[in-house]
């Protein structure tokens, strides 16, 4: 075998493998081999609960109408099946066309039987005719008994009944009349009794001719016991109390069934309880998810990711509670500072104007922070909404700079502007816009030396328009530029002061983000630049 096959075979045996644990922990599963299990034990509550009341139905007496001419058992001639109807002292035989004994429940009704009996039962013919008995009182005020051969015949309004043939006796057996039995002068008192459907003092019997699948003629014979109308009515109510019987344990086994199903969900989602208690109260460790179904798996595994991002939002909280606390109290300890000194009367005349130069800057950072805050808060509410219009991105981006560019040169920075004549159109806020693209010039200028060069370009795109500020500055470094649109980021680890509030690019990036655009830093610069800021926004819509 060779490395590639034994490589593959490991591969279908750790998807197999690993496909029987998914089974073996997966709720469906579970669930579906509890209802099997109920629907199982249902049906086999229902046949256990029809045989034993079939079986105190057959105890009463069998009649011939139980057997179908069409049914599988007597069309295949299964005989066992055909038996298992009737069972003692009832008795079931089977004969040919020639009167041969093809099956018998009783061997010793079998032995008493013959032949030559067969016409003589009560019953139907092959040709659909039936016996039909009467009697009669004669002119002589004897008692006869007339025995009729008779066959619905089809006629134009239906079915009439025709006589074939009739024998008229007396009760002694002798035969007064008819042709039905030929020249016989006389019958015996055991014929008598199975024209009449008797058998013995307490059994009947009744016969029925039908053929099989083969066209074969079977004559079938059934013994049963007389029994009185009383009786089969308390057979009846003895079949009956066991279906009765069944009702509170199908009810027991329903309600085992939910118990067990609603133990199994329970179960199921204590890992997700556990973990949610180990959140709650700080103490413990989060389960492994494989130990959850396969189901709630991706649940509790968003639930996880969902916890990481709480610890991180607290921790991010945390972070800028800190650093708004620093970056406010240093601004107003210098302010504070100074105003003492001025209070105090310790600030030289000479050095006056400087101190007020610095307490103003200080209350402009200070002022710039808060409104940078309150900002990423109103935009942060769900009910916050751009003002979204068709815009001249290249129009718009003009206006902007020429409010920008006295700050850039007072820095000792160059702009470079290349924007097409043609309009550039995307759909934007003009306002955050303005904010956006201020801020990450503000950003290229204040953190680079003097001499900086800030080239401000705009394009069109497939999917809006594409807005681009680059600087030849000194970079940005690549642990600083993969949280550099993060609050509180800024190349200063030390967080001194004249280093700004480390929100400008974070409000830029929400500014970006409202519009349904997007901002990012370059991979690769165009050369001579160090650094590229890249802003998308949507296309115009139609009007």
């Amino acid at each position: 075998m060779t490395s590639s096959e034994q490589s593959a075979k490991r591969t279908a045996s750790a998807r197999l493998r690993s496909t029987l644990r998914n089974a073996t922990t997966s709720l469906t599963v579970r669930c579906l081999l509890i209802v099997l299990a109920y629907i199982l034990a249902m049906a086999g509550l229902l046949h256990v609960t029809n045989q034993l009341a079939n079986e105190e139905l057959k105890r009463t007496s069998p009649y011939i109408e139980m057997f179908d001419d069409g049914s599988t058992m007597m069309q295949t001639d299964d005989f066992r099946q055909m038996g298992s109807q009737v069972s003692r002292p009832s008795a079931l035989l089977v004969f040919d066309g020639e009167g041969k004994l093809l099956f018998s429940t009783s061997r010793n009704v079998a032995q008493k039987i013959t032949a030559k009996e067969l016409p003589l039962i009560a019953g139907d013919e092959d040709d659909g005719s039936a016996y039909v008995m009467l009697d009669r009182t004669d002119a002589q005020g004897r008692t006869v008994h007339e025995i009729n051969l008779c066959k619905p015949e089809p006629t134009p309004d239906g079915y009439a009944i025709s006589v074939k043939s009739t024998c008229t006796y007396l009760s002694d057996g002798t035969i007064v009349g008819g042709d039905l039995f030929g020249d016989k002068a006389r019958l015996t008192e055991r014929e008598m009794s199975l024209l009449q459907g008797v058998y013995s003092r307490r059994m009947m019997i009744a016969k029925h001719n039908y053929k099989n699948e083969k066209g074969q003629r079977r004559i079938l014979v059934l013994l049963s016991p007389t029994e009185s109308g009383k009786d089969f009515r308390a057979a009846v109510d003895r079949s009956n109390a066991y279906r009765i019987a069944a009702v509170p344990i199908a009810v027991a086994l329903t309600v085992l069934a939910i118990a067990v199903l609603a133990r199994v969900v329970r179960k199921s989602t204590r890992p997700l309880d556990r973990a949610i208690d180990a959140r709650r109260s700080g103490v413990g460790n989060a389960p492994d998810p494989s130990s959850m179904p396969v189901e709630l798996r991706h649940t509790y595994e968003d639930f996880l990711g969902l916890m990481a991002e709480l610890d991180q939002a607290q921790d991010d909280k945390r972070r800028m509670i800190a650093d708004i606390s620093h970056d406010l109290k240093t601004p107003l300890s210098v302010i504070r500072g100074y105003a003492q000194a001025f209070e105090d009367g310790h600030v030289p005349q000479e050095n006056a104007e400087k101190y007020l130069h610095a307490i103003a800057a200080k209350a402009d950072l200070a002022c710039e922070l808060i409104d940078s805050l309150q900002f990423l808060a109103k935009t942060d509410h769900p009910s916050y909404q751009a003002t979204l219009e068709n815009r001249d991105l290249c129009e718009d981006l003009r206006l902007m700079l020429i409010d920008k560019q006295p700050d850039i040169e007072q820095a000792g920075g160059t702009l470079v502007v290349e924007l097409p004549e043609r309009p550039i159109r995307a759909r934007a806020d003009v306002e955050l816009l303005r904010r956006a693209v201020s801020n990450v010039i503000d950003n290229a200028y204040k953190h680079n030396p003097r001499g900086v060069t800030i080239r401000v370009a705009c394009a069109p795109t497939r999917d809006g328009a594409l807005v681009s500020i680059a600087d030849d500055g000194q970079g940005v470094p690549t642990d600083i530029r993969e949280h550099a649109f993060e609050p509180f980021v800024t190349s200063n680890t030390a967080r001194s002061a004249g280093k700004g509030t480390g929100l400008g690019l974070a409000v830029a990036s929400t500014c970006m983000q409202v519009q349904g655009g997007t901002i990012s830093f370059a991979e690769r610069p165009e050369a001579p630049y160090s650094t590229e800021v890249l802003m998308t926004l949507p296309p115009a819509q139609k009007d």
